[in-house]
């Protein structure tokens, strides 16, 4: 499973971030453990990318991944009403240590991976440093671009154009300005090691 921990680095409401990631149907719902800090587990890489690459965008986050397994109480687990506070494991525990490490060190590291593995974890880590870097310095017209595209899916250019009001060239020349094809491209490569760092389960 994977544990994210996130802090907020301003004095801004976790709140609409909060939203966000409960709608991509975490297994443990996230939840503020504190005024600056929230915290969920889901299941797939995919959505745990999702959730570090909306934190990117945000640039107000320090990101700690922890990958181990999280325990849920029986109880609270059936009644649909558990959140990371009444649950146990490793998980919980490396996505701290992770989060930590995200907030020390300069230059502000901003996201951090730990596992049993930590060796894989680093690496996994500097990578995400480095998508981090990309997707944060995008710029809100890019951001408008993106948002629009559906990864994988071919002769989406003149789709997005028209629906900005743009040419196909401002929306192919904003794609190259974003990385965007880049980051695409990486995102098979975090998936797998994720999935390799992966051994835990979420257990009654």
């Amino acid at each position: 499973m994977y544990t994210l921990t996130l802090i907020t680095r301003t004095t801004n409401n976790v709140t609409p971030l909060l939203k966000r990631l409960n709608d991509l149907d975490p297994a443990v719902p996230f939840a503020a453990l504190h005024n600056d800090e929230i915290q969920g587990v889901f299941a797939h890489p995919e959505e745990v990318y999702s959730t570090f690459a909306l934190a990117a965008r945000d640039q107000n986050f320090w990101i700690g991944i922890g990958v181990g397994e999280v325990k849920v109480p029986r109880l609270a687990g059936a009644l649909g009403a558990v959140s990371t506070a009444e649950c146990s494991g490793e998980g919980l525990q490396l996505s701290r240590r992770a989060v930590e490490l995200a907030r020390t060190g300069m230059p502000v590291r901003s996201v951090a991976v730990c596992a049993d593995d930590q060796g894989l974890a680093e690496n996994l880590t500097g990578m995400m440093r480095l998508l981090y870097r990309v997707i944060a310095k995008r710029s809100v017209a890019e951001n408008r671009v993106i948002d629009l595209l559906i990864p994988g899916v071919r002769g989406q250019t003149a789709a997005v154009a028209q629906a900005l009001g743009i040419t196909s060239q401002a929306v192919s020349r904003a794609l190259n300005r974003a990385s965007w094809h880049e980051e695409i491209a990486s995102r098979a490569v975090v998936y797998r090691l994720l999935k390799q760092l992966n051994s835990g389960l979420i257990e009654p």
